[in-house]
């Protein structure tokens, strides 16, 4: 695919576009324009819209006197860059309210709505909405929002760290299965470049104790010291089996195991924010960690997700209990985008990304491959926010392929729709759609805040370049030959009016290339005028300003440049081309993984052993392709013994070489190489031991579980995992993962092993299921003693001031809530020293 074009944009005054799989006809009519040049639209459509809204499918959209504006000679162009404005006053609101806060009743607050079946403020969207393009419009507003996802922690607990960034209810009971709260600094920092000298010297020291306690607890609870990687789910793919295995619907302790790219690239951000602001305000000693730790954080990402094969960043390492990683070809859009955005990828793999990862004809997937027995969500879905997200990466890299497709994904969909929704069916373009095969998005809403922000983005920080930075404002417009000669192929300059910066309104007026001339992949600035006066510094520092500023910005055809590599586009009519196999499943019949002569041998079950192969990965790492067969010996498990072997299989389609969700883990164990210990055999502070099996109300902070006298049969590793059930709230959604302190202790009380049990959200107290593993080093020459307590460090969020309002169900009032039902304690071998 070449360029793309972009011929269903017209600049004519009423637009009709040729038809397309996802609409019939649009069209933009100027209904009036007041003396100080504020216009009224109306956009109409006739394809099916989502819920019927708007029912006589007209949206009129109003532009306020005195507010930002284009003005370019393309109409429809000028329409939606108002109906994103209009939109974002539609979210700007007084009051917020949701089900599981407050008894579902009205908060009054002046904050940013999530959109318009989203009536509250959460982290990641409201980080990535400002990052991408909402912080000038309304910085108090933006402060307020960016303030009520940060939070104390309740009165009357003590030690620990005291201020930290909230984790939205979520999987298996939020943090820490979910971690990626750290993206409230995108915001936080974009927020602060458009803030005054004195307001930003004021909000570094407000937001530097809540960054440095965030990153001081995730690197004890949520770093992995082994990996050098921080666990969690994906950032803002948090619907489980829509992007993960379908048994983690039922099970979320693999996704709180699972390092990621977007969590550990949005780690990179907040350590190298947090390191930067704490040389500011004098604190070098932790400056100098958080730099440390960043340096080796990049090196790591690029190390262990980078796919050289591919040319793309895997999406996640998968580990079911912590103890092995598997590394499958899968990639997402917000992670690739993230990891060029933030300097980890260098400028060859991002060339790579940017012509590898793949686009349909309605604009990139956000997560890659599909499934086809999965609803249509984050799965098979696009996504404007992540879309904007990826024509900045593209902008960075002078991508122009990219570029111009993302804008033409962005425009389409949001002039077919009469809004930026928040999301699309990749196949047709639709933002819902029912098939045989499919149906969805299951949820879809108008006004969507970061999809709003993303529309703004690519008109205000990529088509006219403005930039905020610490210093003061960059203008670096990023035109194409496409934009100039199908977008703006009826006028000579394109302007982009009453846009706040600080204390200032900006007007910038882009004069275009002739389009005769324009022989490059993209124009380039000749010069910069601002209020008359040539500009030769690349920024623009704020006392330099007027309170109104005029910019004039000329553009020129760039010398003639090699075509960029094409977009890799794929044929999304053609099944075997996007959905992966179906993932095998293990022949419980016939024992799954057993013993066969000495060997071990593994049996599974797949309905189409004939186009399929199936990969068995042994802890961890890629061992063995079964062909034709659903039986396989494993002629190098001689020892399996004295070595514990995993075994995860996937199914692989020879023709297109996608791959399958894998199994869970299976591994043969003889009986001698683990130890059950039951509750009854266990001491105890607190709650009460139930049937001889479990113990109930367990959990308060002095409440304790030990066990002494501790012998192994073999030296060796083993993993050391508690049976648990959490019934406080279902697989979904809530705040009360619950988390204790593990500690292993040899004779004399020294202290051998400890590690955080991390017991998420089971759905009922009935409902038990196997915590992360501990790995600890035992021999047979000692007995060893064993305490799970809780620390200052053993938090959810539950322990937070800002869930004092949680309502729906336990964790919130005035009380932590970090109970758990404890029935074993299992010990089990899994290799030599």
């Amino acid at each position: 695919m070449e360029n793309p074009s972009f011929n269903p944009i017209s600049s004519t005054e009423t637009f009709t576009p040729p038809h397309a799989s996802n609409t019939k006809s649009e069209q933009v009519r100027l209904l009036s324009e007041s003396p100080e040049g504020a216009r009224v639209y109306q956009l109409t459509t006739d394809i099916d819209l989502r819920d019927n809204l708007p029912k006589d499918k007209r949206l009129q959209v109003i532009e306020p006197a005195g507010g930002a504006r284009c003005r370019t000679g393309n109409l429809l162009f000028d329409a939606l860059y108002a109906m994103a404005m209009q939109e974002t006053a539609q979210n700007s609101v007084s009051c917020i309210q949701d089900a599981d806060y407050s008894h579902g009743q009205p908060m009054d607050m002046s904050v940013y709505k999530t959109g318009e079946k989203w009536d509250f403020v959460w982290t990641r969207d409201l980080a990535y909405a400002l990052h991408l393009g909402l912080a000038p419009h309304d910085t108090e507003r933006a402060l307020t929002s960016l303030r009520f996802k940060a939070s104390h922690l309740k009165v009357g607990i003590q030690d620990g760290f005291a201020n930290q960034i909230v984790q939205d209810t979520g999987s298996g009971g939020s943090y820490p299965v979910s971690t990626d709260r750290v993206v409230w600094a995108l915001g936080a920092y974009e927020v602060m470049n458009h803030l005054s000298p004195k307001q930003r010297t004021s909000y570094i020291a407000e937001i530097y104790p809540i960054l440095r306690d965030t990153i001081e607890q995730d690197r004890i609870l949520v770093f992995d010291k082994d990996s050098g990687l921080y666990r969690g789910e994906q950032s803002f793919l948090d619907w489980r089996e829509q992007t993960y295995p379908q048994w983690t619907e039922n099970d979320t302790l693999a996704i709180a195991m699972s390092k990621t790219l977007s969590v550990n690239a949005l780690n990179v951000f907040i350590l190298r924010l947090g390191g930067s602001i704490a040389a500011e305000l004098g604190y070098p000693e932790e400056s100098k960690r958080y730099r440390a730790w960043v340096h080796s954080l990049h090196d790591t990402i690029n190390q262990r997700f980078y796919d050289e094969k591919a040319g793309l960043y895997r999406t996640y390492l998968l580990s079911e209990y912590g103890e092995h990683y598997l590394a499958l070809p899968r990639y997402d859009l917000l992670g690739q985008s993230l990891a060029i955005l933030l300097d980890i990828a260098s400028e060859q793999q991002t060339r790579r990304i940017l012509d590898s990862y793949p686009n349909g004809p309605h604009g990139p997937a956000v997560a890659w491959p599909q499934e086809s027995n999965t609803p249509i969500y984050h799965n098979q879905s696009i996504w404007p926010f992540v879309t904007a997200y990826w024509v900045k990466a593209a902008v960075k890299a002078g991508h122009t392929a990219a570029v111009n497709a993302g804008i033409q994904s962005l425009m389409k969909l949001s002039a077919a729709n009469l809004s930026n929704m928040e999301n699309f069916d990749f196949v047709s373009g639709k933002a819902y759609i029912k098939t045989e095969l499919n149906e969805g998005p299951t949820i879809n809403s108008r006004r969507q805040l970061w999809s709003v922000a993303g529309y703004l983005s690519i008109v205000q920080n990529v088509i006219f370049g403005l930039h905020a930075t610490e210093s003061g404002i960059r203008i670096e417009p990023f035109v194409t030959q496409s934009i100039r000669t199908e977008l703006f192929a009826d006028t000579d300059s394109i302007t982009l009016a009453n846009t706040p910066f600080l204390n200032t309104i900006n007007t910038v007026t882009i004069h275009l290339p002739e389009a005769s001339t324009f022989v490059s992949e993209r124009a380039k600035v000749t010069c910069v005028l601002l209020n008359g006066r040539e500009v030769t510094a690349s920024i623009v520092r704020p006392e330099e300003l007027q309170s109104d500023n005029q910019w004039d910005v000329y553009l020129e055809s760039d010398e003639p440049t090699p075509v960029n590599s094409p977009l890799r586009v794929v044929n999304v009519y053609n099944q075997n081309e996007i959905y992966t196999p179906r993932p095998p499943e293990w022949d419980d019949d016939k024992g799954g993984v057993r013993p066969n002569g000495g060997l071990l041998k593994l049996f599974l079950k797949h309905p189409a052993t004939g186009s399929i192969v199936f990969d068995v990965y042994r802890n961890g790492k890629l061992h063995a392709i079964m062909k034709d067969s659903t039986e396989w010996l494993d002629l190098d498990s001689d020892d399996f013994s004295q070595q514990a072997y995993v075994y995860h299989l996937v199914a692989r389609c020879q023709q297109n070489g996608l791959v399958s969700h894998p199994t869970r883990g299976r591994r043969y164990l003889p009986s001698r190489q683990k130890l059950i210990i039951g509750a009854h055999s266990m001491n105890r502070i607190g709650g009460s031991l139930i049937d001889k099996h479990h113990f109930e109300d367990w959990g308060l902070p002095d409440h304790q579980i030990s066990v002494s006298g501790i012998r192994v049969n073999q030296s060796g590793r083993y993993a050391i995992q508690v049976s648990y059930a959490n019934g406080s709230g279902p697989i979904n959604t809530g705040i009360t993962c619950a988390v204790k302190k593990l500690e292993i202790n040899a004779p004399a009380n020294e202290l051998n092993t400890t590690g955080y049990l991390v017991m998420p959200q089971t759905g009922g107290w009935e409902q038990y299921q196997l915590s992360n593993s501990i790995i600890a080093e035992l021999d047979t020459t000692q007995p060893y003693a064993l305490r799970i307590s809780e620390d200052p460090y053993s938090r959810n969020m539950s322990y937070l001031d800002s869930n004092v309002a949680y309502t729906a169900r336990v964790g919130g009032s005035n009380k932590r809530y970090n109970f758990v039902n404890i029935a074993e304690i299992r010990i089990s071998y899994i290799g030599f020293l």
